[in-house]
């Protein structure tokens, strides 16, 4: 990810000085994503960037000024991804296996999976769905899926559609079953910044 950003530029992602909300250290850049997020046919970007050891990541957001053909800052959501904070700059760095990941959906919406944090013998690995809706981005999905590897037949995942309310998921019972239920909750319209994913489990029945 060191040289995202030049690749992004060489590609024709002009990120003019005018149009940063604020500077962006590159070795922070976790990873990064294009497609449309507001589909006015145009390419937009997404980027994951680290903050401070301990402290959850931010996502930048940026749509493409189709007229004068720069992206546009579209928003920053503080601290809402939680990661491995990688030392890029400490001698003997290693890449992390617990870092975020995007991938751009066919209808504009983004993927956005937190994998586990190695904490714990619980394990859960969390994924929303975030969307462009009036002018703002929004979560649309809510899912994850969890095992005790420290503890037999403790499992379990849900993914429900956050808009409408709607979905289902499952609990592994203590004699090795397993119990499918539906979601059904009252839909809503969460901004990103302000979603929490106590939300999710709860309407889950967590």
């Amino acid at each position: 990810m060191r040289k995202l950003l030049i690749v992004l530029l060489m590609a024709g992602f002009p990120l003019s000085g005018a149009a940063l909300a604020e500077p962006i250290e590159t070795q922070k850049i976790i990873t990064a994503l294009t497609g449309d997020w507001n589909g006015d046919g145009a390419t937009d970007l997404a980027m994951i960037v680290e903050t401070e050891p301990s402290v959850a990541m931010d996502m930048h957001f940026f749509l493409r000024d189709k007229d004068h053909n720069f992206l546009r800052p579209a928003g920053i959501v503080r601290e809402q991804i939680y990661g491995e904070w990688n030392g890029y700059d400490r001698p003997g760095y290693e890449a992390s296996d617990t870092e975020p990941e995007l991938t751009a959906l066919p209808n504009g919406s983004i993927k956005l999976y937190i994998p586990a944090r190695p904490v714990g013998s619980a394990r859960t690995n969390t994924t929303l769905t975030i969307t462009w809706r009036n002018g703002a981005f929004v979560v649309a999905g809510f899912a994850y899926d969890y095992h005790d590897y420290m503890k037999d037949n403790v499992a379990g995942d849900c993914d429900y559609d956050v808009l409408i309310g709607k979905g289902k998921g499952s609990k592994m019972q203590p004699d090795g079953t397993t119990v499918h239920y539906t979601v059904s909750v009252e839909g809503q319209v969460i901004p990103f910044a302000e979603w929490n994913d106590g939300s999710g489990y709860a309407a889950c029945g967590e």
